[in-house]
């Protein structure tokens, strides 16, 4: 879809510019933040949306290739950073449940849909993706601080590690994909998905929007469930969280 007004487009910048004053004049501290945000965002869609036009134009497996192993390092990196743990050793369980969740419903929908979804289907995967991780991993370290006089309790009573960690492992599962259920729950007339709306405005049936939304959205509730199993067995095997 191209721009059909350049007036159009210049009045909602001098709108902008309005609503960016009378901000000003409310609140200095809140306005700094926002121009921070646009700032960041203006940055990272000229970085993403430069990557995407390189796969699209070349439309090479290498060049394809290179583009998802910087996504899933960007990911892999961005989960580390917000997450905050200070456990040794929990690069391997992260990047194993980022790459490895992303790999395995990435790739079913690649053959569900068509190569060139790559960029869009990569993208819709890790946003959530990344919320969950995060969600899980900081849930399952803070309910490990807190049960520690629990579970050695249970230790001496005979239970094996497994039991003692399952309370902890629940409640990683259900922070993993509570985010994605409350998104599920909103009304669309409320929170419309921002993959559906785009879709419609690149000229796709809103029919076959549905479907592939749907699709999106199973697949990233499965992607957030595998990522969470594959990063506490990871975690228990290769880190010292929980020891």
């Amino acid at each position: 879809m191209e721009i059909q007004s350049n007036i159009g487009v210049v009045m909602l910048l001098v709108l902008l510019a309005g609503a960016v004053a009378v901000l000003a004049w409310a609140d200095n501290k809140s306005l700094w933040r926002i121009l921070k945000a646009f700032a960041s965002l203006t940055l990272q869609m000229i970085v993403v949306g430069g990557g995407a036009w390189v796969v699209y134009h070349y439309n090479s497996i290498w060049i394809s290739g290179l583009w998802l192993v910087a996504m899933l390092t960007l990911a892999t990196g961005w989960c580390m950073m917000e997450g905050r743990l200070k456990q040794r050793n929990m690069m391997l369980p992260v990047a194993g449940a980022v790459v490895g969740s992303t790999m395995l419903t990435g790739g079913l929908l690649m053959w569900c849909l068509s190569s060139r979804a790559m960029v869009p289907v990569v993208g819709v995967l890790l946003y959530y993706l990344t919320t969950a991780v995060v969600q899980m991993m900081q849930t399952y370290a803070s309910s490990l601080r807190h049960t520690t006089a629990h579970r050695a309790y249970l230790t001496a009573n005979g239970a094996t590690r497994l039991e003692t960690l399952m309370p902890s492992v629940k409640r990683a599962l259900r922070a993993s994909v509570m985010a994605q259920i409350k998104q599920m729950a909103q009304p669309l007339v409320v929170a419309m998905p921002t993959l559906f709306c785009g879709m419609l405005l690149g000229g796709a049936q809103p029919l076959g929007a549905v479907a592939v939304t749907l699709l999106l959205m199973a697949a990233a509730f499965v992607a957030s469930v595998v990522a969470t199993l594959l990063f506490l067995t990871l975690a228990e095997r290769f880190s010292s969280l929980g020891k």
